[in-house]
């Protein structure tokens, strides 16, 4: 891969890995989600209104009617992303949820490159592969704990739908990009009606599915405040890598290595047990990533 996208999305991991990590802090996810997003939405609200006002050639072609209609349909899916995310962290050890939950995206979106014709190398399969084992180890305790029926528990059924919401905005999001015009304003600039419909859809599904157990006082505005400018900063550098490169598998498989940041330093902050078998797993999604980095063409 071109070495200024393997940079792009390695600066968006450790973004990715800190905003997660705040929002672990708290143990209010669903609320914190929600602060995290409307922030987002009302800092975001002046310049993206000034971008819709000029009325440039530039400005009106950098979103095309087909980036416009991916982006409601990603919006929605990201949606149900946060709201099935809040759900996983209130059912589960962060260490757990975080690898699992961007796992599963891996082979899943390869799937859709291939459906568009475009196939990975068997570079990028092994790599991509590797990654995903990798993933499932760091989520066990111990050796012992390799049981299928460890994975069917209303907690990995939350990570499974966050997965599926994963899927579909990486999709939608990486079509877009090929039909927009190059660069990283035109990423902010779908980023911000991104980020806008996906706290319309988590917050229509807060009110029809509930919003559980949490204490929305206690959390403040700072913490979500910061994970809003580190969340847009990572998925705005994401959708500028879209634009550059041909598989959205290889961004997908190079940003998990966030899940190594966030394993390593949740298990320094959270003090969660069992670290051996979870330090190997991010060692076999290390390797993963080199493979696809630099082998995968």
């Amino acid at each position: 891969m071109d070495r200024f996208v393997v940079a792009l999305i390695l600066g968006s991991t450790f973004m990715h890995a800190g905003w997660n990590l705040l929002a672990r802090r708290q143990r209010c996810e669903t609320s914190f989600f929600e602060r995290m997003l409307l922030v987002t939405v009302l800092a975001g609200l002046v310049p993206a209104a000034m971008s819709e006002a000029a009325m440039s050639e530039a400005a009106t072609r950098s979103l095309t009617p087909i980036a416009w209609a991916c982006v409601v349909g990603s919006g929605l899916c990201c949606g149900m992303y946060y709201f099935f995310l809040a759900r996983a962290y209130e059912s589960a050890d962060f260490t757990v949820v975080y690898p699992v939950a961007r796992s599963l995206p891996v082979v899943l979106v390869a799937l859709g490159d291939m459906v568009r014709g475009r196939y990975p190398s068997p570079a990028g399969w092994s790599g991509m592969l590797l990654v995903v084992s990798g993933c499932f180890l760091v989520s066990l305790r111990s050796s012992r704990d390799v049981n299928v029926r460890r994975y069917l528990d209303r907690a990995h059924l939350w990570m499974l739908f966050t997965a599926l919401g994963t899927v579909g905005y990486t999709l939608l999001d990486k079509v877009a990009a090929e039909t927009m015009q190059q660069g990283p304003t035109t990423a902010a600039r779908y980023g911000y009606v991104f980020f806008l419909v996906s706290y319309l859809a988590f917050s229509v599904l807060l009110r029809v599915l509930g919003r559980g157990e949490q204490r929305p006082a206690s959390i403040g505005w700072r913490d979500p405040a910061i994970a809003a400018a580190l969340n847009f900063g990572a998925y705005w550098l994401v959708l500028w890598a879209y634009q550059l490169s041909t598989f959205a598998s290889y961004i997908v498989a190079l940003r998990q290595f966030s899940i190594v940041i966030g394993v390593v330093l949740a298990l320094a902050i959270f003090k969660e047990k069992e670290p051996g078998i979870r330090l190997a797993g991010t060692l076999v999604i290390t390797v993963g990533l080199v493979v696809v980095s630099l082998f995968s063409g």
